[in-house]
């Protein structure tokens, strides 16, 4: 294959080449093909891209050096595989607002937050993590609010245990990992047995419940969001001061946060909350894996 970036090498027959249009889109063209490829095949290693993209090897390793450089790309943990990366994800962000989760969401949320003075925030899960994509202030003075693109583990979160609660325990235990868990405040749950059980009492309760496990200082809580297929794939959270949380107002705002989930699920589609709390889905979601 002739390499069109290569000093002196030769353009197509009978086309000039130039210096910086033609080398710099037919790399860009490549590199996105790849990443379009991995949003729908994961795990694929160099032979097999370039095996189903006709490109050689060598080209396929030169892009993928790029992407996991910028992130837009990771390796499997065995190496021999390739998937999309946290970056690519973050770019989507952008896009994830003009969604219908969004769209259908944000109305409701507004509502919300107005009548309870609260910041109400929108998440989903990206690979082991949860990102904040949408945030509402309430009218509360004192507020705790994370900015939007905001990142964490699922393990240390509200909206990450509201959305592990209902899936398999072997799912759980490969998103997050083996132990220690990262921590990132005396209340950060280390072990992966821990969080099992704190997860049960999530399933339990209906909401999740973060009191200053990732940050200091703030309590939050948290309930799923379903699609039409009953599967989770937000989360929906009230975040605050932990000096003003007390247990009479998680009390209260829990089971509100359930009723705003379910509301915004059944604008989604979803039309079985009974059935849904009883079962646990893996869930692909709108930007996930």
């Amino acid at each position: 294959m002739t390499d069109t970036n290569s000093k002196g090498g030769q353009g197509r027959p009978g086309r000039p080449r130039t210096r910086e249009a033609l080398p710099v889109t037919r790399t860009l063209d490549r590199g996105l093909t790849v990443l379009e490829l991995l949003a729908e095949s994961p795990s694929l290693g160099i032979s097999e891209i370039a095996r189903r993209l006709r490109m050689s090897p060598s080209t396929v390793s030169r892009l993928m050096t790029t992407l996991i450089e910028r992130d837009f790309v990771s390796q499997d943990e065995d190496g021999a595989g390739y998937r999309i990366g946290a970056r690519a994800f973050e770019v989507g962000v952008a896009f994830s607002r003009q969604r219908r989760l969004d769209q259908i969401a944000a109305p409701v949320l507004k509502q919300f937050a107005n009548a309870m003075g609260d910041t109400v925030n929108l998440s989903i899960r990206a690979g082991s993590d949860i990102i904040y994509i949408g945030q509402f202030e309430g009218r509360g003075l004192a507020r705790a609010a994370m900015p939007i693109g905001w990142r964490r583990p699922l393990h240390c979160t509200a909206a990450g245990k509201a959305i592990l609660a209902w899936l398999w325990e072997e799912r759980v235990r490969e998103l997050v990992g083996p132990a220690p868990l990262a921590v990132f405040t005396e209340k950060t749950i280390t072990k992966v047995e821990d969080l099992l059980d704190d997860l049960e009492q999530v399933r339990r309760r209906g909401y999740a419940i973060d009191d200053q496990e990732a940050e200091e200082g703030v309590y939050c809580i948290a309930a799923p969001i379903r699609a039409d297929s009953e599967q989770v794939l937000a989360a929906v959270s009230v975040s605050a001061l932990a000096s003003q949380m007390t247990a009479a107002r998680v009390e209260t705002l829990g089971p509100e946060l359930v009723r705003l989930g379910q509301e915004i699920s059944a604008r989604l589609g979803w039309r079985s909350p009974e059935r849904a709390a009883a079962q646990r889905f893996d869930a692909p979601g709108i930007f996930m894996d």
